[in-house]
């Protein structure tokens, strides 16, 4: 075979096999988030009267649906100085064991195709940027990825009613009349979310202080904060419209992801 068309088969070939070799490993983690929801109810009296009320207000029952999926429109950014691109994202959440699995898609530049999953599943958080599904150009794992990732599903509760009264693990801690911090052990110790509710008993934001993030490919625990608004309803669920996040930097807070939910419901049975 000559050079030409070994460059043919590399190119025309490879990546669409690469491509579904990724997404296989991401249906391999959505099936298993499904199979692990089997956890029995945990104890209602230990979730603080403002958190369980707001639970049953927005459509969160007790022994409500083992997951939930939620689509997405999005937009995120690399840097502090970078300008944010659109993504079209879904996500399939746990509701008695931990876990998620978020995938998006986006046109990087006007033309590059990306593929992205954030997850964490079994315990293990995953994070991951292909281009056309095909060549990574970014992944973490590790340690600090498995609690970067419980962090995100921690901060997300206000989008998963279901799971703050059937979630196992979460350790409730009233601070203040508005302020409820959410924790859970990991192998890496315990990780803790500050929750902030407004005088209607919505969740508006949330915080921790010390959620990895890159600097030179290093971790730094940094502090990270989020805010919910224009809660509407899905169904019967009543959620948070949109969303956004960002890291508290010494230059300032650097607000990188901005998200608006399209669709949410019990994730459909196959």
């Amino acid at each position: 075979m000559g050079l030409l068309a070994v460059v043919v088969v590399f190119v025309v070939v490879v990546p669409p096999i690469l491509s579904l070799q990724f997404q296989t490993k991401i249906e391999a983690l959505r099936k298993i988030v499904i199979a692990t929801q089997t956890s029995s109810l945990p104890d209602q009296n230990a979730i603080p009267e403002m958190m369980k009320a707001f639970a049953l207000r927005n459509g969160g029952t007790a022994g409500g649906p083992p997951t939930v999926s939620m689509s997405q429109s999005d937009q995120m950014r690399s840097g502090p100085d970078a300008t944010f691109f659109e993504l079209e994202a879904t996500q399939l959440s746990g509701t008695r064991d931990p876990g998620f699995v978020w995938e998006a898609t986006a046109i990087m530049a006007a033309v590059l195709p990306m593929r992205v999953v954030d997850s964490h599943v079994g315990g293990k958080g995953w994070l991951e940027v292909r281009i056309a599904g095909a060549i990574p150009v970014a992944s973490e794992r590790g340690s600090d990825a498995d609690k970067g990732e419980i962090i995100r599903f921690l901060a997300e509760l206000a989008w998963n009613p279901d799971g703050i009264l059937n979630a196992t693990g979460l350790r409730w801690r009233q601070i203040d009349p508005r302020t409820i911090e959410v924790s859970i052990d990991t192998t890496d110790g315990v990780v803790a979310v500050r929750q902030t509710f407004d005088a209607d008993g919505d969740i508006v934001a949330i915080e921790t202080d010390d959620r990895p993030y890159q600097v030179d490919r290093t971790a730094v625990p940094t502090r990270w904060v989020g805010r919910f608004w224009d809660y509407a309803q899905f169904g019967r669920y009543r959620l948070p419209r949109r969303g956004e996040v960002a890291w508290v930097l010494p230059r300032g807070e650097f607000v990188y992801f901005r998200g608006i939910v399209t669709a949410f419901g019990p994730t459909a049975q196959p």
